[in-house]
């Protein structure tokens, strides 16, 4: 896993003007990427668990919007007695296995597709000295990175978020992220400099934990009415159009 060296994020963020960066902290499923082959996918998730545990618990009735890695294969396994402990323990096991599944899935086609507009805000985004973008995702670490480069965009993301492999509560990924960005480009940076993009309640309230602002966007399982609710600081059905998503991040 490659990230872009601190100078290059340092020059690409151009802090050094006196204006700090705003960081995009995007989630990944149901913002940036919807699976293409979902029933396809969980089935092999659900023998993965069987294979790594020897069961895969109730993981047929865990709602798994907005929810960490960890916290999904908690809520499935504690009914067999599996602890996090425990499923800590099988991490590296558990990311091989899920990785493996996408590469032989591949084999038959697209596993994933992106979401509207997102590719065009990516490439907009990327050379805005304004803007630092990275990742907040329930996704643990190699998951999302393969998850990612089957959609060819891993390489937008220069600098490390947070993943799901990090924590088991999401709420508390974006300070995890904020330390991660704040030391890669020297400069400690207030929660209300990073802007949170997702598709679930669970990334408003996530974000409104750690004082970020928040963009919530329509675009997975949650209508517009639904994630207006949660009051995040703007509701959008999707990522387009480019320019008018920009002012948003710009402003927000």
């Amino acid at each position: 896993m490659r990230f872009r060296s601190t100078m290059a994020i340092r020059r690409h963020a151009g802090w050094y003007n006196g204006s700090p960066p705003r960081v995009i902290l995007f989630d990944i499923d149901g913002t940036l990427i919807r699976a293409a082959r979902r029933g396809e996918y969980r089935g092999l998730i659900n023998q993965m668990l069987i294979d790594i545990f020897g069961t895969c618990g109730r993981i047929a009735e865990v709602d798994f919007g907005g929810r960490t890695d960890l916290a999904i294969y908690r809520e499935a396994l504690e009914c067999e007695g599996i602890t996090v402990d425990h499923i800590q323990s099988r991490l590296g096991d558990l990311e091989a296995a899920m990785v493996t599944i996408l590469d032989k899935m591949s084999e038959d086609g697209a596993v994933f597709r992106l979401c509207a507009g997102v590719r065009e805000l990516l490439d907009a985004l990327a050379p805005d000295t304004r803007f630092i973008t990275s990742l907040l995702t329930g996704n643990v670490e190699r998951l999302a990175e393969a998850k990612l480069r089957h959609v060819d965009i891993w390489s937008y993301f220069a600098s490390r978020g947070a993943f799901g492999s990090d924590a088991v509560e999401r709420d508390h990924l974006p300070a995890i992220a904020a330390a991660r960005v704040s030391e890669q480009i020297g400069l400690e940076l207030r929660p209300e400099r990073f802007v949170i993009v997702g598709d679930t309640p669970r990334d408003i309230a996530c974000a409104r934990h750690f004082g970020a602002k928040v963009v919530a966007v329509a675009s997975g399982f949650h209508t517009i009415d639904q994630l207006a609710g949660f009051a995040p600081d703007a509701v959008l059905s999707s990522l387009n159009p480019t320019d008018d998503v920009i002012e948003l991040l710009a402003t927000i």
